[in-house]
């Protein structure tokens, strides 16, 4: 069977990270390639995983290890593309024949361009059914390119798509992610996430219900489908046990869509004994005091909102369907069941005005969440933000082929501004947003006290007061030319 290299681009330290994020970010094993790799193992093939930003290596590495394949994958979201262009041209340039076949969500979204940056073939939307039949095509020529739905090619100059292919369900027929194929010693979730370490990460279901604009769902779509409990189950204690995990990250989109699945999983850890610490992202109004309350008796010890911004008028622009008073409600439930919470706010949308902004930045300090996380509007492809943003203020609608974008919670320069205001001054507000927050008497007493309490958050308290000088000693952005 076929020898496939999956490759996760690489990308160095001071790429990603900026303004002191180094200190506390997570290193996240890339999920998306590890299922590919175990849906071709099932199949007989031969699979090796290059994670690129876990274990940096050079082009000239990367093409030599590549030189050995029969069928060459890259996962590619837009934030680094650029880095995808230069690992394409490259693989190109050295006289490797392999097909280069491109996926993720950036290519789902542009296909075709993805193509002409010298890609053969691009996989559009879920990819381990169609790249399984696409390297069976490529190696074994038993079908035709064309008859395979969910892939995107040129024949004879012409661009073909041969439509979408319906989503994997039940989800459980894809094996357990190639963890094997992974350098599991180098990834762990952030310390603001938990200060138990290392802290493994696991996907539980996929697709989201929420509208967002600012997020993409043309990959997953928007019905969650969930493995099954015992599956997910099975994965906790893996990472434990197989892994040395001490703290279990679910990354759903919105894991706590399905109360019957969430209460099964709390059910099952309980009645197993899992005693490590996890944690979930969930959508503001998914939650109930029922499922708060079965979460906390798991062990769930962190929970994160996409709450976004301070201003009713800017949640009802970005399609966010929930109220200032719902969301005052969910944060009021999750502190009286004792878990600690994390919430994500943007700035930055288009036509949000600069005291919107400090609404956002007032109401993050009146809920008073353990950890605020303020991002920078990043118009991301097949998203509907990405639409707006060409229409008013300031946008290059192809940031992507210019400059590799550094991790969204301290970005060096924005890549959207809206109209009226300068990148500069967008910068301050950013800026200003983690100082007012964190700087608080309240918040500095806080974090001294749980150090007291527990001396494992010391190690989180250092982190976090690195990231949060480097914030506020950084006075410059960095200016992409066209």
């Amino acid at each position: 069977m076929a020898r496939i290299v999956l490759i996760q681009p690489p990308l160095a330290p001071d790429e990603l990270f900026t303004r002191g994020s180094r200190f506390s970010a997570s290193v996240i094993a890339p999920l998306g390639l590890a299922y590919l790799a175990s849906f071709l193992r099932k199949r007989g093939h031969e699979c090796q995983i290059i994670d690129g930003i876990a274990e940096p290596i050079s082009i000239a590495q990367l093409c030599a290890v590549a030189r050995t394949a029969e069928v060459i994958g890259i996962t590619v979201i837009s934030t680094y593309l650029l880095r995808v262009i230069e690992v394409i041209g490259e693989l190109k340039k050295s006289g490797i024949t392999a097909p280069v076949v491109v996926g993720g969500p950036h290519v789902t979204a542009m296909p075709q361009s993805m193509l002409d940056y010298g890609a053969d073939y691009a996989v559009v939307g879920e990819g381990e059914e169609t790249f399984a039949e696409l390297v069976a095509h490529i190696t074994q020529h038993n079908s035709a390119a064309a008859d395979i739905k969910g892939v995107a090619f040129y024949r004879n100059g012409t661009y073909i798509f041969t439509g979408y292919r319906d989503l994997i369900d039940p989800l459980d027929t894809i094996p357990l992610p190639a963890r094997d194929l992974l350098p599991m010693h180098r990834y762990n979730s952030s310390v603001a996430r938990s200060s138990n370490t290392p802290s493994h990460s696991l996907v539980a279901s996929r697709g989201c219900p929420g509208t967002c604009s600012f997020c993409s769902k043309l990959t997953f779509r928007t019905k969650v489908r969930y493995f099954s409990v015992d599956r997910i189950v099975e994965e906790f204690f893996l990472l434990r046990d197989k892994y040395g995990a001490r703290d279990v990250a679910v990354w759903d989109d919105n894991f706590v869509a399905s109360h019957e699945v969430v209460a099964g999983v709390c059910d099952r850890l309980l009645t197993r004994g899992f005693d490590l610490s996890w944690s979930v992202e969930s959508r503001i109004d998914a939650v109930d005091r029922v499922i708060l309350s079965a979460l906390k008796r798991a062990g769930c010890r962190y929970i994160a909102y996409g709450i976004e911004s301070g201003s009713q008028r800017i949640l009802d622009y970005i399609r966010k369907r929930v109220t200032l008073d719902r969301i005052r409600e969910t944060v009021r439930m999750t502190k009286e069941a004792g878990i600690p919470m994390r919430g994500y706010f943007i700035l930055g949308f288009p036509t949000e005005t600069r005291e919107e902004m400090y609404e956002t930045i007032r109401f993050a300090k009146e809920l008073d969440v353990d950890v605020a996380s303020f991002t920078l509007l990043i118009p991301l492809p097949g998203t509907l933000e990405y639409k707006r943003a060409q229409r008013e203020g300031e946008f290059d609608p192809e940031y992507f082929r210019r400059r590799i974008v550094p991790e969204f919670n301290f970005p060096d320069s924005p890549i959207y501004v809206p109209k009226g205001m300068t990148a500069a001054e967008l910068l301050s507000i950013h800026r200003s947003a983690y100082n007012h927050y964190y700087l608080r008497s309240r918040m500095v007493w806080r974090k001294l006290t749980a150090c007291v309490r527990n001396p494992g958050e010391f190690a989180a308290l250092v982190s976090g007061g690195k990231t949060l000088l480097g914030n506020l000693f950084s006075s410059h952005h960095k200016v992409v030319k066209k």
